[in-house]
């Protein structure tokens, strides 16, 4: 080998044009090394890459556990990859790998489908709305939800480009917490855990003794309270309690989550609540529950606003597409 200085000084001879023996002569090297010398000229040596984390074998198993899963009708995930293949990688580098296979992360279609009498049914609702010009800043809105340890049911799996299965079902089965909510106009988000198997009294005593002192003081006489169709909800007592409490319920259509505005804000809670991942107890559940709707009422409060300015056009799409599914 020759230094640099030997290297430079041979390759500038050679471009004026001296022969590769009078080089040899003039520097006392052989005539080989002088044409490796000059053979190397504008070649880079090839540095070697970072050794690849997930490998051939890795990848084919990738593929084996995504179809075995699609024939079973589950989801899959990048955290379920890494569990099941005993990956020591992140789930970056998963899904990094699964887009170099043709692999997208997208949601699946549901095998439900509104039936014909309730898609009348919704374009009735819709058209009573349009009729009676409700005023949507009158109304609130409510639901339920189950939050579990390992995060709310998903319908985004990873899926071939030339696959086109159903909606999957939930993969892992895990504690979790049942969580009452409603949204007021204002954007304000109130919730309380339904502890244990939930019947009419629990929920009525929840309304009572949560639900109806918030909304004295936030909202004006003539307010209408949203629920949906659960048996819980539209029960002999349950109707009694509001007529007593002077609580007018909005005539809600079956099958129409799409109406409501909370289903978008349980996924914004969902989002915050499980980005760092699962949840080892319940314990922790409670507590970033809490933490969520706090981020919630601090930051998201306009975005709540947004969505009740969206439901005009709600409305009017119902009736627009005879009562099908909306994608909002």
């Amino acid at each position: 080998m020759y230094d640099e200085t030997i290297r430079k000084a041979v390759i500038m001879d050679r471009k004026k044009s001296m022969s590769m023996g009078n080089i040899s002569k003039k520097y006392g090297i052989p005539r080989p090394s002088v044409q490796r010398i000059l053979s190397s000229v504008g070649k880079q040596l090839k540095k070697r890459g970072p050794k690849e984390k997930i490998n051939k074998n890795d990848r084919r198993r990738i593929r084996s556990v995504i179809n075995l899963n699609i024939e079973k009708n589950i989801k899959t995930s990048s955290r379920n990859i890494i569990g099941e293949l005993n990956l020591n990688v992140s789930r970056s580098t998963v899904c990094r790998n699964l887009k170099t296979l043709q692999y997208n992360y997208k949601a699946l279609p549901s095998r439900f489908q509104i039936s014909k009498v309730n898609k009348e049914r919704r374009v009735a609702a819709a058209r009573s709305y349009v009729t009676e010009n409700i005023n949507w800043n009158q109304v609130i809105f409510s639901d339920e939800k189950l939050f579990n340890l390992h995060g709310c049911e998903s319908h985004y799996t990873w899926i071939g480009s030339n696959q086109s299965p159903y909606r999957v079902r939930k993969q892992i089965r895990s504690p979790g917490l049942m969580v009452w909510a409603m949204v007021l106009p204002s954007g304000l988000l109130s919730y309380q855990i339904m502890e244990g198997r939930q019947d009419t009294e629990k929920y009525i005593a929840i309304i009572a003794k949560y639900a109806l002192p918030i909304i004295k003081l936030e909202m004006k006489p003539g307010f209408l309270f949203q629920q949906d169709n659960a048996p819980i909800h539209c029960s002999k007592k349950a109707k009694e309690f509001f007529n007593d409490s002077e609580v007018k319920l909005l005539n809600w259509p079956a099958y129409s989550p799409d109406i409501n505005i909370i289903e978008n804000i349980w996924h914004i809670l969902s989002n915050i609540m499980y980005s760092d991942g699962p949840m080892k107890n319940l314990k922790e559940l409670r507590a970033t529950l809490n933490s969520a709707v706090n981020i919630f009422n601090e930051t998201k409060r306009d975005y709540a606003k947004k969505l009740y300015e969206s439901l005009p056009s709600r409305i009017c799409d119902i009736i627009e597409k005879k009562g099908s599914r909306l994608k909002y």
